[in-house]
């Protein structure tokens, strides 16, 4: 597991006059592999130094070979560069004499500074005893900025040889050939192989203890592994496996990937005649292009000086970027993604998931259920990669916050202008009827039914002609994200924009953050780094990784990475008797309202096949025949506002993980949405409704319909995604409860800020993005104040 820990340095260096300068610095040490730097000493260091008159605040980067026992040494070499660009050196030793006042020689060390290879001053810094504490509390296991770091260790596969016979032979059972869909072989595995390649550390060690957990039923009733067995045991020992209480979560573990896998073959996705997205697109490269950068283009280090750096081009990194821009400041956008637009909105789904998704759209919260939540890592984020469907903030939101205490300017009166401005950026109106689909008739014969209200739901995107691929990227760019709108405007207002670049190293100087270091790779896998050096840092990466990027550099508020608030979301999928192409269409076009529980939201959904068949409660045979009648279907969903009882952590490898479990009141809510949804389907005129809960049969009656929602079920049964992450670094009165104040800066600090999803304090009951947005822009009228 990786290893990191803080250090602080201070001390005087001397001339060649005689002339004493103090020097501090701010250390982040850190190995990619806690036992290899045991063995081998060396720890790859961060942070920044203040050597006055040479440099304030730069970053350096560098290395630690730590050996006190072996060869009773410490060594220190550290490079940055000054504001004329000129390299600089600083060497530093300890020599560890344990028997002669060791603890004094660990504490001090012999330093020397150069400057383009001459040596400038030599003196001593010390690491101070009383700093012990906070240096001990520092210490994180898996924690690492980077993968790529010395360790000593080679990348090890995801499967043993024999862990991908088993996964193999399991598949042949899995999966029920017939009709339009074929059987599993090479091609499938090889898809499933990558897929599993992009998911999270915690995701493939959960998949290996599957297959373990399967071959060991295997030898327990055969005595051979499973792979060793003839087709009938094979199918035997799944089935035994799915009646159990523990192996029954191991087969779903499997199946889920293999399924989406499997479905992806486009030999199936031509049999029922979902349309291929690969015709050619040609787009002129506009002006303000050229105010973007990819990590390809840059120099092995370059030096960039800024009034503010934004880290995230998301909903809030966007919108915060283009308003201190039009407030005269000098902006610089990182991103650790690509800029992606029309030219690159094509292909496969499935690719394009694994693209621009975060962890290829794999990442499970871990708790009494199986969520996944799903963000996006390219320029917009996740507006990219969303449905494009825009709420304001509900006045009665926001009246909640208010009782939490925050100030005036959140009044609905007062917050209307910043919702005003963002709809106006947006465009936002009321989906076109034109490209709403036929579940918009199905599923309003079936409101008007039971007494409900319903209608288009507002939406990003003038224009839009349904071409149904919203969230793998708009092809037309009618859908009005952050890199369609927001970063468009900061660029053409003269901010810069670096893509392919991670920030993991915040520049702190004690409390103030000065800057950041980005970090890339150009197409050869050549490492780049930019220091960019700002008045401030306006910290903009998303709900599940700000926490993340916080703690890493040295933030540790009691409520970083707690009150997780998401959707829990899930979607019915409609047997109709009549085909009709469930491709085309807006896949979140209509909304009902008015169903009974005031936590449920009922709005449209569109899954493709390929990826539907990962949350279809059915097995075998009924797997084979729904995924063949697939022109026959049509989707509707729901989501549930929750109560922020979810959390972020650091998992292995540094990789986010998610803590999140359903409460009672949610599941209730859940299970009312089912019955909901299913009704709606069957009121207008679906033969069976197949509903994400496993083990459960096709609806086929409203009497079946209604006991779901008073049934007793588990909540690992329901099969959801958990949208709209928000509240790990909420906003409050005080750090006891929060992590940024009504200004957006981060307790304790000073020059850091955050502006995206984690400082909403409580879930929306909607879609949040333009709640993010208008945080944003105030945010940016607080910021520009402060700094001018």
């Amino acid at each position: 597991m990786p290893l990191t820990f803080f250090e602080t340095m201070r001390g005087e260096l001397y001339d060649a006059d005689g002339h004493a300068h103090h020097v501090a610095m701010d250390l982040r040490c850190e190995s990619g592999h806690a036992r290899g730097f045991v063995t081998n000493g060396r720890a790859r260091i961060t942070g920044t130094i203040r050597a006055l008159p040479w440099v304030d605040g730069a970053a350096v980067l560098g290395t630690l070979v730590a050996l006190p026992v072996t060869k009773r040494l410490m060594s220190y070499e550290l490079d940055f560069r000054d504001d004329e660009g000129r390299d600089w050196r600083l060497s530093g030793r300890k020599d560890v004499r344990w028997l002669r006042r060791a603890h004094a020689s660990l504490t001090n060390l012999d330093t020397t500074l150069f400057r383009e290879g001459e040596q400038v001053a030599q003196g001593r810094m010390q690491f101070f005893a009383n700093d012990y504490p906070s240096f001990l509390r520092s210490f994180q296991p898996w924690v690492s900025l980077r993968s790529d770091l010395p360790d000593g260790t080679r990348p090890e596969g995801v499967f043993t040889p024999g862990q991908l016979e088993t996964l193999a032979a399991l598949a042949e059972v899995l999966i029920e050939p017939g009709g339009s869909v074929p059987p599993v072989d090479a091609a499938t595995l090889a898809r499933l192989d990558a897929y599993i390649g992009n998911m999270t550390p915690l995701m493939q060690s959960g998949l290996r203890t599957a297959l373990r957990g399967l071959d060991a039923a295997a030898r327990a009733k055969h005595g051979k592994r499973a792979a060793a067995l003839p087709i009938t045991q094979r199918q035997a020992l799944v089935e035994d496996a799915r009646r159990g209480k523990t192996l029954r979560h191991a087969v779903d573990a499997i199946e889920t990937p293999l399924r989406i896998a499997h479905f992806s073959d486009r030999w199936y996705l031509d049999a029922i005649g979902a349309p291929r997205y690969d015709a050619p697109v040609r787009e002129q490269r506009p002006g303000w292009m050229a105010n973007v950068t990819t990590a390809g283009e840059l120099s092995p280090r370059e030096l960039v000086d800024c009034d503010v750096v934004v880290i995230g081009t998301g909903a809030g990194g966007a919108a915060v970027a283009a308003r201190l821009t039009e407030q005269g400041l000098g902006v610089v956008m990182v991103e650790e993604g690509e800029y992606a637009g029309r030219t690159e909105f094509r292909g496969a789904l499935g690719d394009r998931t694994q693209k621009y998704w975060r962890d290829g759209g794999y990442n499970l919260a871990l708790g009494n259920s199986v969520l996944g939540v799903s963000t996006g890592r390219l320029v917009g984020g996740t507006t990219a990669i969303n449905s494009g469907t825009a709420f304001r903030t509900p006045d009665a939101v926001l009246r909640e916050w208010l009782e939490l205490g925050f100030p005036g300017d959140f009044t609905p009166e007062a917050f209307t202008p910043y919702l005003d401005e963002v709809a106006a950026e947006l465009g936002i109106t009321a989906a076109d009827p034109r490209y709403l689909g036929r579940v918009a008739d199905i599923i309003g014969a079936g409101a008007d039914a039971m007494g409900a209200a319903h209608g288009p739901l507002p939406r990003n995107a003038v224009g839009c002609d349904g071409q149904g691929q919203c969230v793998y990227g708009c092809p037309t760019e009618a859908k009005r994200s952050s890199n369609v709108s927001w970063v468009p405007r900061a660029l053409k207002g003269g901010a810069q924009l670096y893509t392919g670049l991670s920030v993991n190293r915040i520049l702190m100087s004690g409390s103030h953050a000065g800057g950041v270091l980005a970090e890339g790779q150009d197409e050869h896998g050549a490492p780049r780094t930019v220091e960019i050096r700002s008045r401030a840092v306006v910290v903009a990466t998303g709900t599940l990784m700000t926490p993340l990027l916080l703690r890493r550099n040295g933030i540790s508020l009691p409520a970083l990475g707690r009150n997780l608030s998401v959707h829990p979301s899930l979607g019915a999928v409609a047997l109709m008797a009549e085909p009709g192409s469930p491709w085309t269409g807006i896949p979140q076009g209509y909304q009902v309202e008015g169903l009974g529980d005031e936590l449920v939201t009922f709005e449209g959904v569109t899954i493709p096949p390929q990826f539907a068949a990962g949350v279809l409660p059915f097995h075998g045979a009924r797997l084979t025949e729904w995924m063949n009648r697939w022109t026959h279907t049509e989707q509707f969903g729901a989501m549930v506002r929750d109560t922020g009882c979810g959390s972020v952590h650091h998992g292995p490898g540094g990789r986010t993980l998610i803590r999140y479990d359903l409460t009672p009141r949610v599941q209730a809510a859940l299970q009312h949405a089912c019955a909901g949804l299913a009704e709606l389907f069957l009121r207008g005129g679906a033969e069976a409704v197949a509903l994400p809960i496993a083990g459960t049969p096709p609806i086929r009656t409203l009497d079946q319909a209604r006991t779901i929602a008073e049934v007793r079920l588990s909540p690992r049964q329901f099969r959801m995604m958990g949208p709209h992450p928000l509240g790990t670094a909420r906003m409050g009165r005080d750090a006891r409860e929060a992590v940024v104040g009504f200004d957006h800066r981060v307790f304790g600090t000073s020059g850091l800020y955050v502006a995206d999803g984690s400082v909403v304090p409580t879930s929306l009951g909607v879609n949040p993005q333009v709640t993010i947005m208008a945080f944003a822009l105030r945010a940016a009228d607080l910021i520009a104040a402060d700094l001018n």
